[in-house]
C-alpha cells in the first residue's frame, strides 16, 4: 500500500515537471522573433508560358482604302489565294464615271492637236513663197506646244482616276490561305473592318509571352509541347526561333484569378515541326521538354 503510493506521488510530480517543461517552452517560442519567409527559388521550376497560334511569318489583314458598298465577292473563306488575286468589287459608278470624262479630255485634246499640226503642215508651203507671216506659224506651234503639255496634265489625271478606280477592287497583297472572308455582297466596308478579311502562310506558329520572370530562362533552341490552354490536350511540338529584347504588355487574358494586369512580357516565336488544327488565335500554353524529363 505504502508503495503504491510512493509510485502516484511520483506519477503527479511527473506529469508536473512535463506541464511546466511545455508551458516555458510555449511562452519562449511566442517571445521569439518569427523566422523570416523564404522566397520560392524558379530555378528548378517548369517552364510554362501562354502563348498565342498564328500564321508563320503572322498574319495580313485586308481593308479597303475608302469605304464603300461591296457588289461582288470573288472568293471563298478557306480557298488559297495568289498575290494581286482579286477577292471583291466594290460600288464604283463615280469613279468610274470619272475616268471616263478624264479619258475624253485626253482624247479630245488629242483631237485639237491633230487639227493644229495638219494645219501647220498645210501653211509651211505658203510661208516660203510669203503668202503666210512667220508670226502665224509660231503663234500655231506656240497652241500645238501648249496642247501638249495639256494632254500630259490631262493623261496624268486619268492615270490618278484608273488608280482610284483600282481601289476599289479588294486583292490579295500575299500567297496564302484566306483564314478569314467575313464580308457579303450589299455589306458597307470602311477602313476600319481590315480584321473581317486574315490571310497568312498555312503553316502555323506560336507567339509566346514570356513573363519578367522567365526572361533568360528562355532561349533560341529551346525545345516545347503546345498544349490547347482550355482542355490542355496536346497540339504539338516545337523550338524557339526567336526571343525579342522589347518587354511589354500582352494582348491577352487567361482564366488565372491571380493574373496581374502590370505583368511585363517578351515575345517570342516558337515555330511548330507539324502542323495544328487549331484556329488562329487560340490560346495555348507550351512546357518545356527538358523541363518534363527531369520531372
Amino acid at each position: 500500500m505504502r508503495t503504491r503510493t510512493i509510485v502516484i506521488v511520483l506519477f503527479v510530480l511527473l506529469f508536473v515537471v512535463l506541464g511546466i517543461t511545455y508551458v516555458r517552452m510555449s511562452l519562449i517560442k511566442s517571445a521569439s522573433p518569427p523566422e523570416p519567409a523564404r522566397t520560392p527559388s524558379l530555378a528548378d521550376a517548369p517552364v510554362r508560358v501562354y502563348g498565342r497560334i498564328e500564321p508563320l511569318g503572322r498574319e495580313v489583314f485586308v481593308g479597303p482604302v475608302r469605304a464603300g458598298r461591296v457588289i461582288e465577292t470573288l472568293v471563298k473563306e478557306g480557298q488559297d489565294v495568289s498575290a494581286g488575286q482579286p477577292l471583291c468589287r466594290m460600288e464604283n459608278n463615280v469613279e468610274r464615271q470619272a475616268l471616263k470624262v478624264a479619258k475624253a479630255r485626253v482624247e479630245e485634246l488629242k483631237v485639237s492637236l491633230d487639227l493644229i499640226l495638219d494645219e501647220l503642215k498645210k501653211k509651211r508651203p505658203l510661208l516660203e513663197s510669203g503668202g503666210i507671216s512667220e508670226i502665224a506659224i509660231s503663234q500655231k506651234l506656240l497652241e500645238a506646244e501648249l496642247l501638249r503639255k495639256q494632254i500630259a496634265t490631262a493623261e496624268a489625271e486619268a492615270e490618278l482616276k484608273r488608280r482610284e478606280l483600282r481601289l476599289f477592287t479588294l486583292r490579295s497583297p500575299i500567297d496564302g490561305l484566306l483564314y478569314k472572308f467575313d464580308v457579303r455582297p450589299g455589306e458597307y466596308l470602311t477602313p476600319q473592318d481590315a480584321n473581317r478579311i486574315v490571310i497568312g502562310k498555312r503553316r502555323k506558329q506560336v507567339r509566346l509571352f514570356i513573363e519578367s520572370f522567365w526572361v533568360g530562362k528562355v532561349a533560341v533552341g529551346d525545345p516545347f509541347v503546345v498544349r490547347d490552354a482550355e482542355d490542355y490536350r496536346v497540339l504539338g511540338k516545337g523550338k524557339v526561333v526567336y526571343v525579342a529584347n522589347y518587354v511589354g504588355t500582352r494582348d491577352f487574358r487567361t482564366e488565372d484569378p491571380l493574373e496581374r494586369l502590370d505583368t511585363k512580357y517578351v515575345q517570342a516565336i516558337l515555330q511548330l515541326e507539324e502542323a495544328v488544327d487549331s484556329p488562329l488565335g487560340s490560346l495555348v500554353l507550351c512546357e518545356r521538354l527538358d523541363d518534363q524529363k527531369k520531372q
